[in-house]
């Protein structure tokens, strides 16, 4: 039998083993075929509006999700070598060449890679049309999907995964080759030890990530960038010794507390904690960093999508906005609106003037009220509080479209005189029609300032009727109100612009976020499984010593419970921080997003803790 045979023989031998790893990669290669496929989708080309956003998000998400998929193919090849080192050992021992012994495993991993590239695509082209159809559905395109199989993202599928899992058999055979045999024989009869304590970087780890947390929060003092780098660095450095020291001295102190340690199988499944966590504090550090990653992101794009959703009042406060005093304009606007049997039911009339050399708009503070009181905005009695101007202050309204503000001005100066920011916030005013940064003024301090200016008028009118304006009303206004000059704007133009958009950008997020966690969860899943050949033998003296089977069931389910909840917990709390930020720079409230994120991604990764529970009792029984 050659060696090409006896990989084969191997391969179909352990493809239960490689059950989870086959169904994530299966679902990694079908996601990226579709990613790919939207980019040469002809209905998607042929929407000219929609195509530039599919085209450039369906990029970065490829990117994305090779970069994640090379570290967890690496991740994944290590840890079926490193089970089978003793197999590995016992060729090595009975004389066959190290060269073949390498060719063997590392064909092994190559045919799962293969196996999983032909059914990912088969299954990633049986389900394109679906996929797309959703996406159009999720970012409110109206476009009929056929079923299309693109030659091109097949090809780009085939040589992108090739190039890795040809990678991965190259690391795979040079790993074996350089083993060596005693090693390999008494691989799995390591001595274990319970980790050192070491007290100083357990509590400084806890100091170090408090400080990672204030520079998140106060990015606006420190500077966006300085902060970014900064929190990244200290939160792998503190979460690295949590696991390392702060949780081995937590366990070793309930294990010193006997009344704990004799309370039901507690002696065995901590005890089995103590012995590994020095082996996997660095295992469960990257699984706290990707489940940070992994909830940040789906919380970033939920966030997003309910951002825009909820903002949506404030981008398009009025249904048709243009700039004019021409009563003669003014008039015929009416006369198109009575006649396209829409209804007018608010028609505001503002002063302002524009200020090219900041490039905002001002206005005073009373219309700046009256503007809230006729939208209707509910908490606009805490924003007039708010306003409560001197001639010197100034209120800031960030510019419409803008999704977050990473710097905080103090001061603005206008005509050389300098003003203070006493409150910079996001409220309903002119929307994206006039899409600069509208800064309200004292009355007194606007009349002194418009003599240097040239004063406008703003319009804005919201219809009655419950749907939004159509194109031919919209062709109709621009007939008399040249866009260029009156910057004519409607509830038409807003829903083809980017906001309605962030529809791809959640879909196209959604799914990698479920990617990532497939990865994550296959990540710990087979860790565990590695403990669970390990612990085997112990299991099997304890048994004959008295354990139940219910007992051991109890003892599995805590150790192996241990190692989900501790890195969820800590990456839950990362990501926690990681989207309050974002909420303050978006200047919205995301307490939503950020409990429906956790919450999904706790329920998969629940999913993941009982079958690693299940296959692991399955094994040490």
């Amino acid at each position: 039998m050659n060696s090409f045979k006896i990989a084969i023989v191997n391969f179909k031998r352990n493809i239960e083993i490689y059950g989870l790893y086959l169904m994530a990669m299966v679902f990694s290669v079908a996601t990226y075929y579709n990613f790919i496929s939207m980019r040469y989708n002809p209905q998607f080309l042929e929407h000219k509006e929609a195509s530039g956003y599919i085209e450039s998000t369906a990029m970065s998400a490829s990117i994305f999700m090779i970069i994640f998929l090379m570290f967890f193919i690496a991740y994944s090849t290590n840890f079926f070598l490193n089970q089978r080192k003793k197999e590995i050992g016992t060729y090595a021992f009975m004389g066959i060449d190290n060269n073949k012994i390498a060719f063997i495993f590392a064909s092994e991993g190559l045919l799962l890679g293969l196996l999983s590239l032909i059914i990912g695509l088969a299954v990633g082209i049986l389900f394109s049309k679906l996929f797309l159809m959703i996406l159009a559905k999720v970012a409110l395109l109206d476009i009929k999907i056929d079923f299309f199989i693109s030659k091109k993202a097949i090809i780009y599928t085939i040589i992108a995964y090739s190039i890795i899992l040809f990678l991965a058999f190259l690391k795979g055979y040079i790993s074996i080759i350089r083993s060596n045999l005693i090693d390999l024989i008494n691989s799995l009869k390591q001595e274990e030890e319970l980790p050192k304590v070491n007290y100083f970087k357990g509590i400084v780890s806890i100091i170090i990530i408090g400080i990672a947390y204030y520079i998140a929060i106060n990015y606006g003092k420190i500077g966006f960038r300085t902060s970014l780098l900064s929190t990244i660095l200290l939160i792998i450095l503190g979460t690295y010794w949590l696991f390392g020291s702060f949780f081995a001295m937590v366990i070793r102190h309930y294990i010193n507390k006997k009344s704990f340690l004799y309370r039901g199988v507690n002696i065995v499944s901590f005890s089995n904690i103590a012995f590994r966590i020095k082996n996997n504090y660095k295992t469960l550090t990257a699984i706290a960093i990707l489940i940070t990653t992994c909830i940040t992101s789906f919380g970033t794009v939920s966030s997003l999508k309910y951002y825009v959703d909820k903002n949506h009042k404030i981008e398009v406060p009025y249904n048709i906005t243009y700039v004019s005093d021409n009563k003669e304009q003014i008039d015929k606007v009416d006369e198109i609106i009575k006649k396209s049997n829409y209804r007018i039911k608010v028609k505001e009339k503002v002063n302002f003037f524009h200020v090219p050399e900041n490039e905002i708009v001002v206005i005073k503070l009373s219309d700046f009220k009256d503007i809230l009181s006729s939208l209707e905005v509910k908490n606009r009695e805490d924003i007039i509080s708010e306003f409560n101007l001197t001639e010197d202050e100034v209120g800031y309204i960030e510019r419409p479209q803008t999704m977050m503000s990473i710097q905080q001005k103090q001061h603005i100066i206008i005509q050389d005189k300098k003003y203070d920011i006493k409150i910079s916030t996001k409220a309903p005013v002119f929307g994206a029609g006039l899409n600069y940064p509208c800064i309200v003024v004292n009355d007194n301090a606007y009349e002194t300032l418009k003599a240097d200016f040239i004063e406008e008028q703003f319009n804005g009118i919201i219809l009655g009727n419950e749907k939004v304006t159509d194109l031919e009303l919209t062709l109709q206004l621009a007939e008399i109100l040249p866009p260029k000059e009156t910057r004519l704007y409607t509830s038409y133009i807003s829903d083809i612009s980017f906001y309605d958009f962030t529809g791809i950008v959640y879909f196209l997020g959604a799914f990698l976020f479920l990617v990532f966690v497939f990865g994550t969860g296959s990540i710990i899943y087979f860790k565990t499984l590695s403990e669970s050949f390990r612990d085997k033998k112990k299991y099997e003296i304890l048994k004959k010593l008295g354990m139940t089977d219910l007992e051991i069931s109890k003892s599995v389910s805590k150790q192996v419970g241990i190692f989900f909840i501790l890195p969820l917990i800590v990456g839950a709390i990362h990501s926690i921080i990681a989207i309050s930020v974002l909420g303050d720079m978006m200047k919205f409230n995301l307490i939503f997003p950020t409990i429906i994120s956790i919450l999904i991604f706790v329920l998969v990764y629940g999913i993941f803790y009982v079958f690693t529970k299940r296959k692991f009792i399955s094994i040490v029984r």
